[in-house]
C-alpha cells in the first residue's frame, strides 16, 4: 500500500485556512483499525472549523494541522492485533466521539457529555482522507444493503436517534420541526419514521428548495416569512399545538417558535447548538408545564441502531443529498453550504 494519501486539512488559525493535500497514512495501534473512506458527509460543524468559529475553538481546542471530517463509511482494511470483533473487509462507519470510558457520565451511560471527548477531525484527525485509524469500540459495522453515500449519514441519523429518544416520541405524536437545515430535514425524516403522526417543519423563504425537499416526504413545510407558524400549527391541530419541538436552527428566535407552538404539557428538544443569549420566560414553561429537554449528539447504543435506521428510512434519507463532490473539492462544499444551495454533500476521496 502507497505510505501517502490525499487529505483535506485545515492548517491556518483562520476563515478559510484549509488545502488538499498528500499526507502520510496513518499507523494503528493494537486496538484500532485502518478504514478505507468510502464516503464522506459535510456536516455544519467543519464550517465552523473552516471559519474558525470562537465557540468551536474554546469547545475544542483544535490543534493544526488537522484533516477535518467526522462523518464517514467506508471498508476495514487493517485490524490491530487485540481486535476481535472486526475484519477486513467489514463495511463500517464510526462514532466520531472519542469518550474517556472512565468518567461518572461515561460510566452512567452518557458517554456523549463525557468530561474527556475529543472529536474525530477536531480534537484528533478526522475522515475527510482516504483512510482514518479510529478505535475498534468506536466502529460499527454496516448493513451490506446500505450504500456508502447512505452510510456517511449514520453520525447526523445518530444525533436524531438520541433526540428520539430523550423525549420519548410515541406513536401518534404531532411534531414540529424548527429549522430546515440538514439537522432539520434528517429530524423531519426520523420523526416521519418514529412514530409522528404529523410532522410540521419551519424554514425561511432562503430554504424555499429544503421545504420542497419536506414536502416530497411527507411533511408539512411551513414558510415563516409568508405565514405565521403558530396560527397555521394551532389552526391544523385544533387550537391545541403540537405534541413534540425539536429546535435544530440554533436561534432564540428557533426557541420562542417552539414555545409558540407547543401544546401545554408537551415537549421542546434542543438540538440546535446556539450560542447566543435565549431569554424564556421560565412562568411560560411553569404555568403551561413544559419540558425542556437539551440534547447533545449521541451514545453508544444509538450507534448500535444505526443500520436497521438507515434501512428503514434510506429512500427519504437519500432525498437529503444533493451535492456528490471529489474530496479535493470539499472547499466548494464547504460553499454550497453556506449560500443553502446545498442541503447534504457526500464527499468521495
Amino acid at each position: 500500500m502507497a505510505k501517502k494519501m490525499g487529505a483535506f486539512m485545515k492548517v491556518k488559525p483562520e476563515p478559510g485556512g484549509v488545502i488538499f493535500q498528500e499526507w502520510s497514512i496513518p499507523q494503528i495501534g493494537p486496538e484500532d483499525v485502518l478504514i478505507k473512506v468510502k464516503a464522506a458527509g459535510l456536516c455544519g460543524t467543519d464550517i465552523h472549523i473552516y471559519d474558525w468559529s470562537e465557540n468551536i475553538i474554546r469547545e475544542y481546542q483544535p490543534k493544526l494541522p488537522l484533516i477535518m471530517g467526522h462523518e464517514f463509511a467506508g471498508i476495514v482494511i487493517e485490524v490491530g492485533s487485540y481486535v476481535k470483533e472486526l475484519k477486513v473487509g467489514d463495511r463500517v462507519t464510526a462514532m466520531p466521539i472519542l469518550y474517556c470510558g472512565k468518567c461518572y457520565f461515561c460510566k452512567d451511560g452518557k458517554q456523549n457529555i463525557c468530561n474527556h471527548r475529543p472529536l474525530l477531525g477536531l480534537g484528533t484527525h478526522g475522515a475527510f482522507a482516504e483512510y482514518v485509524v479510529v478505535r475498534s469500540t468506536n466502529v460499527f459495522q454496516l448493513n451490506d444493503y446500505i450504500s456508502f453515500e447512505l452510510g456517511a449519514l449514520s453520525e447526523l441519523v445518530c444525533v436524531g436517534l438520541h433526540a428520539i429518544d430523550k423525549v420519548k416520541l410515541i406513536g401518534g405524536d404531532i411534531v414540529a420541526i424548527v429549522g430546515a437545515g440538514p439537522l432539520g430535514v434528517m429530524m423531519t425524516i426520523l420523526a416521519k419514521h418514529f412514530g409522528a403522526s404529523h410532522v410540521f417543519t419551519t424554514g425561511l423563504e432562503v430554504d424555499h428548495g429544503r421545504l420542497e425537499i419536506v414536502k416530497k416526504i411527507g411533511a408539512i413545510p411551513i414558510n415563516i416569512d409568508r405565514e405565521d407558524p403558530k396560527s397555521s400549527i394551532f389552526e391544523m391541530t385544533n387550537g391545541i399545538g403540537v405534541d413534540v419541538v425539536f429546535e435544530t436552527a440554533g436561534t432564540s428566535g428557533g426557541v420562542k417558535q417552539c414555545l409558540e407552538v407547543v401544546r401545554k404539557g408537551g415537549k421542546i428538544g434542543i438540538l440546535g447548538q446556539g450560542h447566543e443569549v435565549t431569554e424564556v420566560q421560565t412562568a411560560t414553561l411553569s404555568f403551561r408545564e413544559v419540558e425542556l429537554i437539551g440534547i447533545r449528539a449521541y451514545t453508544p447504543k444509538n450507534w448500535q441502531k444505526v443500520s436497521s435506521a438507515l434501512i428503514k428510512a434510506g429512500r427519504d434519507l437519500n432525498e437529503m443529498i444533493t451535492h456528490r463532490l471529489p474530496l479535493y473539492r470539499a472547499e466548494d462544499g464547504i460553499q454550497y453550504m453556506k449560500s443553502r444551495e446545498g442541503l447534504k454533500i457526500i464527499l468521495f476521496p
